[in-house]
């Protein structure tokens, strides 16, 4: 397989000799949100905690019982780093501004215990795929909201100076990150966040023309569009068939057009071994995000699980993987450019292109699995 490419600096921080010793122990990841695919991303890993301010709707309770997952704001945060001995300290990005002051306070707790114990500080690194750019994004901020970005802001440069380590999802994330912060740049790497193929034995023919929405049923996950092209497709391919797997607003239009045509199905919130277990069937996942005032895809969770099952994508510019998927083949198209979408899915849907040939592209280490080692290098 491909390996994946990666871009290395070494600007500020610690060497690479003493970042290795100093992280033998445990590591502290910090989400404002927790979600199912963190949990599965540690696999049983006893030597994280994870500590959060809310859980996302797929929140796995089984999985997050075999691990040290807890609930904690900025006070609960300080107290257990305070109690604590960490190595390793994963922050959330430091775009987010909400999440500043619980960074800040880990961070602070970690060093006045250091202080206090002689413990060497720990490394501080973080996962960054943000795809909207700072100043547009606060420009499009609610009157409420922004007041509260403008007194959570200037914690963002003092976040952004006890970085030691940066590892880039997308090179898109770097480009914003470079706008917002052009001075002071911790040892950073750009790895971009594909998986690793999940097939056993990849399909080395193609596919029948099964296609595939997978998550939320949003207008800013392009779902509308896909209802909307969906009778250029049938007619277009007589033998296609639409699979619709999530939950959210548009779930009783995804019933209704179900209930009217035989051959889409509906799976409403349906359990994660269900979802593999219907990508690996299906030769195209589409998923036509666009840009709102306040949000832009920044990977996609559907792509990264449709990529490692053996899918063709179809999607837009949006994502920050966009460039990535045009250089291997996938079909990338303009947001709210209907009749282009319809078009890119009729040629993923009729490609030659099988799931072997998906999957040779991907790299021989998943690329989430490879900057949390990077970050964590050394951490025993």
């Amino acid at each position: 397989m491909a390996a994946h490419s990666e871009h290395a600096a070494t600007t500020g921080a610690l060497s690479t000799a003493d970042a290795v010793e100093a992280v033998a122990g445990r590591a502290l990841q910090l989400y404002d949100e927790v979600r199912t695919a963190h949990l599965e991303r540690l696999a049983g890993d006893r030597r994280v905690t994870i500590l959060f301010r809310a859980r996302r709707y797929d929140f796995d309770r089984a999985l997050a019982a075999a691990l040290d997952v807890q609930r904690a704001g900025a006070l609960g945060t300080l107290r257990w780093t305070l109690s604590h001995p960490v190595a390793v300290i994963e922050v959330s990005e430091p775009l987010m501004a909400a999440a500043s002051l619980r960074t800040l306070s880990a961070v602070l707790g970690n060093r006045i215990r250091s202080l206090v114990r002689g413990e060497r500080p720990a490394r501080v690194v973080t996962y960054a795929i943000e795809a909207m750019p700072l100043a547009e994004a606060v420009a499009n901020l609610p009157r409420r909201a922004r007041l509260r970005h403008a007194l959570l802001a200037p914690l963002q440069p003092i976040v952004w100076r006890v970085l030691d380590r940066i590892a880039f999802g997308t090179a898109l994330s770097e480009q914003v990150y470079r706008s917002a912060f052009p001075a002071r740049w911790p040892e950073h790497r750009v790895i971009p966040a594909l998986p690793v193929s999940r097939l056993v034995a990849p399909a080395s023919v193609p596919r029948p023309p099964h296609l595939v929405f997978l998550g939320d049923m949003a207008e800013r996950k392009g779902f509308p569009a896909v209802l909307d092209v969906w009778p250029a497709v049938r007619a277009a391919l007589p033998e296609a068939r639409l699979t619709i797997l999530g939950r959210g607003s548009g779930a009783a239009a995804a019933m209704a057009l179900a209930a009217a045509d035989d051959r889409v199905v509906v799976r409403l919130d349906p359990p994660r071994a269900s979802i593999f277990e219907t990508l690996e069937r299906s030769k195209v996942l589409v998923l036509p995000s666009r840009r709102t005032p306040l949000w832009r895809e920044q990977v996609g969770l559907p792509i990264v699980e449709a990529l490692a099952s053996g899918c063709i994508v179809v999607t837009t510019s949006e994502t920050g993987l966009a460039s990535w998927l045009q250089q291997h083949g996938h079909e990338i198209v303009p947001a709210d450019a209907h009749e282009a979408l319809a078009a890119a899915l009729v040629r993923a849907l009729t490609s030659a292109r099988t799931p072997e040939g998906v999957v040779t592209d991907l790299p021989a280490a998943d690329g989430r699995r490879a900057a949390q080692d990077w970050m964590y290098e050394g951490l025993r």
